[in-house]
């Protein structure tokens, strides 16, 4: 499914995320998280999610994202990095996959 979409990873995070197609442009992204069991216990696997899920509220809030799926997957850095550093970093790997999703979509 995600063959044709872009790869980003950044710090804690990476993702795939590949445009749904014309008739979902207006729609907001849809997300899925992937949070390994090597990262922690339940407890820190949770809060993981629960901030990448706030942190996808937010982004979803200004549109800016619209009709792509996107998977986000936690790394190591993940457990130790505190809300902030989530968000920024999902904003910055949402906002360049965004970026090449519609300059591969222009060029052809």
């Amino acid at each position: 499914m995600f063959r044709e979409g872009i790869r980003a990873s950044r710090g804690p995070l990476a993702l795939r995320a590949r445009a749904r197609g014309q008739e979902a442009e207006e729609q907001p992204c849809r997300f899925g998280f992937a949070v390994s069991s090597r990262l922690g216990g339940a407890v820190q696997r949770n809060r993981i999610r629960r901030r990448l899920r706030e942190s996808v509220r937010q982004l979803n809030l200004t549109g800016d994202c619209a009709g792509l799926d996107v998977v986000v997957i936690a790394r190591q850095g993940a457990v130790e990095a505190d809300f902030h550093q989530l968000d920024a970093t999902l904003r910055s790997l949402v906002g360049r996959s965004v970026r090449q999703l519609r300059a591969d979509r222009g060029a052809s």
